[in-house]
């Protein structure tokens, strides 16, 4: 019973604070990209785009798509940010510059 309750202060935690995780997938044009989740009311957009720069290294990435889903509630008047503030899930989808697209032969 007690490493049940454990678990659950362990869950209930991790909810709240959010986690960052990446996925490989592979972008149109054949090269590979990495999808950067950082969910939770504790993050940023801009942890999302920290581990990026972590993944990435000197090269550098790439901005392929950028999300979020609110929670409702209010952005701070003024402003200029999309995915800051109210975001709940924050997402981009990144290739790092050393990541060469694969050639086409047709």
């Amino acid at each position: 019973m007690r490493s049940i309750k454990l678990m659950l202060c362990l869950a209930t935690t991790a909810s709240l604070f959010g986690c960052v995780s990446i996925d490989n997938v592979y972008l149109a044009d054949g090269s590979v990209g990495h999808e950067i989740s950082c969910d939770g009311r504790e993050l940023s957009i801009e942890t999302c785009f920290d581990k990026a720069t972590e993944l990435c290294g000197i090269s550098g990435f790439e901005t392929v798509t950028r999300e979020g889903i609110s929670t409702g509630r209010s952005i701070a008047k003024g402003s200029t940010d999309s995915n800051s503030g109210p975001f709940a899930t924050r997402s981009i989808l990144v290739r790092c510059n050393n990541q060469k697209p694969v050639p086409r032969y047709e």
